[in-house]
């Protein structure tokens, strides 16, 4: 992706609701590390990915850090 492309979603993620996420792009694509809460881990992952694809991009992998989960 090119650094206007990325800009350019970034700010549709942005307005999709996606203002609890890190944006990290690169050559492959972009990747979001979210900081989400909702009243389960599927609740959370649901509503980021629904965020995400409401704002054009398509979700293709779905990873998480044990570590960082708190209840």
């Amino acid at each position: 992706m090119s650094e206007d492309e990325i800009l350019d979603v970034t700010d549709a993620l942005g307005e999709a609701g996606c203002t609890d996420a890190s944006i990290r792009g690169h050559a492959e694509g972009m990747e979001l590390l979210f900081e989400r809460s909702a009243d389960s881990l599927q609740a959370a992952i649901a509503s980021a990915i629904a965020d995400v694809e409401s704002a054009g991009p398509q979700v293709v992998r779905v990873e998480m850090d044990r570590e960082e989960i708190t209840l």
